[in-house]
């Protein structure tokens, strides 16, 4: 394993659940906010309605694949 990898590895382990928890969460919300971006770049006459239809639309399809 290459030691920055064991480093970072090493540091998560001595974090607390809940501080392990806020981070994922924090990368789970920058991913929204990367999706919801994207978003509207791709439909810039939309409104924060129709973004947040289209963003929950996009959800349903990536939850209902199959994997």
């Amino acid at each position: 394993m290459e030691k920055s990898r064991e480093v970072y590895i090493n540091a998560l382990k001595k974090m607390t659940p809940e501080r392990r928890f806020a981070m994922a969460s924090d990368l789970i919300a920058a991913q929204f906010d990367s999706m919801k971006a994207g978003i509207k770049f791709l439909n810039p006459a939309a409104g924060n309605a129709e973004i947040d239809r289209l963003f929950k639309e996009r959800l349903r399809r990536i939850y209902s694949l199959k994997h």
